[in-house]
């Protein structure tokens, strides 16, 4: 059969870059019907707060975020993919090179594309000062007492939007946490607080 003439290698590279190619076209179809993936929460399954991925010293480059789900889910699926197509040519060693070359390059072109996508929303008419009074979640963890900025989702004029939120709190306010949003700390950064229905 055609799975037994592959390799150990092939076999690896094509279950990495068909399950990664997978789940970026789940993100895709969700992404073009407009349902954000943080909606979804599974049944009895623990909360887990990941946004260390997100962590700007880790992946800023130029203000643009890289290493995320999405950039890793580039780099393992175009990567793996190169490594697998090209294995028979080239060796199992530079088709795994090749391949870590052109996933970074991949996660890199997706982190540029997303930078664009979020540049068009924000130059857009959204005035964040309407932001102000509103509540939303936490979507990622934003640090305490503006030592960083993590992002929140709410709706502001009729959108369901993503923006960045620094907080002047003394503790850590976690992903899907209520808020309020009470200032803005710069035109497309609002300042936060725990909603706690006062």
């Amino acid at each position: 059969m055609w799975w037994e003439s592959l390799t150990s290698f092939q076999q690896i590279m094509f279950v990495i870059a068909v399950s990664s190619s997978a789940v970026m076209l789940i993100f895709l179809v969700l992404m073009l019907i407009g349902v954000d993936g943080s909606d979804f929460d599974g049944v009895d399954a623990p909360d887990l707060d990941v946004d260390f991925l997100n962590d700007e010293p880790l992946s800023g480059i130029g203000g643009l975020r890289i290493l995320t789900l999405k950039g890793v889910l580039a780099f393992l699926s175009i990567g793996a993919w190169t490594a697998y197509l090209f294995v028979d040519v080239l060796g199992p060693i530079f088709s795994s090179l090749i391949g870590v070359v052109l996933g970074f390059v991949a996660a890199y072109l997706q982190a540029l594309a997303y930078r664009a996508m979020m540049r068009l929303e924000s130059s857009g008419n959204i005035d964040y000062n309407n932001a102000v009074g509103k509540t939303g979640t936490v979507y990622m963890r934003v640090p305490k007492l503006k030592s960083g900025k993590g992002k929140v989702t709410l709706v502001i004029q009729e959108r369901y939007a993503e923006i960045d939120a620094v907080t002047e709190e003394e503790e850590d306010i976690l992903p899907k946490t209520s808020i309020v949003v009470i200032g803005l700390l710069d035109p497309t950064t609002l300042i936060i607080k725990t909603n706690k229905g006062e």
